[in-house]
């Protein structure tokens, strides 16, 4: 299963994930029958404006970048699979990131694959910050 993410890494030019070079994550998302490969956009060499309301550092992290290809192609809703080669940050994950993007696309249930393990989230509206 990451043996793709290591094969793109591989063509991007990036170091070996979680060698002390490493400094990027790649995730590939699966949609609609549709696979999306994501990069931090430091690294990124098909840089995209991310049109999502969501904090920004996610903003600027490869799962982003993968559900961003998703949206402009249209796809939406249903079951999706997000597979990465380092486990979710914290804006990422525990902060939400990664869930709110998934309720503007209209995700129910969305299965993450990281190197320490996989679950699977009931995709829920995302908080906000109370002024």
């Amino acid at each position: 299963m990451f043996e793709e993410l290591a094969k793109y890494r591989q063509n991007l030019g990036l170091p070996s994930s979680g060698s002390p070079e490493d400094k990027s994550t790649i995730a590939k998302l699966e949609i609609g029958g549709k696979s999306f490969f994501g990069v931090n956009s430091s690294d990124n060499p098909y840089p995209r404006q991310i049109k999502f309301n969501v904090n920004p550092i996610t903003k600027t992290h490869a799962e982003a970048d993968a559900f961003q290809q998703a949206y402009d192609a249209g796809i939406r809703g249903g079951k999706a699979r997000l597979i990465v080669d380092r486990d979710l940050c914290a804006a990422c994950g525990l902060r939400g990131g990664v869930n709110s993007i998934a309720w503007q696309l209209g995700i129910e249930e969305l299965e993450i694959i990281a190197p320490s393990g996989s679950k699977t989230i009931i995709v829920q509206p995302p908080k906000t910050r109370r002024k």
